[in-house]
């Protein structure tokens, strides 16, 4: 049977795990959308393919890289229509916040929404700090069954949605750049890209 004291600190220990889990911060469920700027550099959102997890990639001014080709890693570009019911809120880039891919013409009347950005990490995928860049375009498959109203954050969906048909394979655009991963914070300290 528990005393007085015992019933006292199992509550203030309750209490004080209660404030703490209150006092977090809710960035782990918050995606951010939107490159962001400071100095000579940008950081916008990404998405680690090997789990979904968002992280942030930090890209110097005039980043294009003209690395050993062993030295470079897949960045894929998974490019959203217009008409997508994914909220253009949850994406890494929409038209009017970042200052590359603002728009998509293969889509034609559906429209662009935006993109994200997944990448490989150290110990869990593909990384290195040269990229170089694939465009991950929805098919008519993929808008005709619906395939367009779900995100794809991880190698395993992305394989699925080509085995699928409903995405096409990467389309290689030879175009590399250096960038790294950095912290949330890094990219907060950063002054929102507009196109307005």
């Amino acid at each position: 049977m528990l005393s007085r004291r015992h019933h006292r600190m199992v509550a203030l220990l309750a209490a004080g795990t209660l404030l703490l889990v209150a006092a977090m911060p809710a960035s782990a469920d918050t995606w951010y959308s939107g490159q962001r700027t400071f100095g000579n550099a940008s950081v916008e959102p990404a998405v680690d393919m090997a789990d979904g997890s968002q992280i942030f990639l930090l890209t110097p001014a005039g980043a294009q890289t003209n690395a050993n080709p062993r030295a470079h890693a897949p960045l894929y570009l998974v490019m959203y229509p217009g008409v997508s019911s994914v909220p253009a809120s949850s994406l890494n880039c929409q038209p009017t916040n970042c200052d590359h891919a603002n728009a998509f013409p293969p889509y034609g009347a559906a429209g662009y929404k935006g993109h994200d950005h997944l990448v490989g990490m150290p110990h869990t995928g593909d990384f290195n700090v040269a990229w170089d860049v694939y465009i991950i375009a929805f098919t008519p498959h993929g808008f005709g069954d619906g395939a367009i109203n779900t995100r794809i954050l991880t190698l395993s969906a992305l394989n699925a949605a080509i085995s699928a048909g409903d995405v096409a394979p990467p389309i290689d655009i030879h175009f590399a750049f250096n960038c790294s991963s950095v912290s949330s914070a890094t990219y907060l300290m950063g002054t929102p890209f507009s196109t307005n």
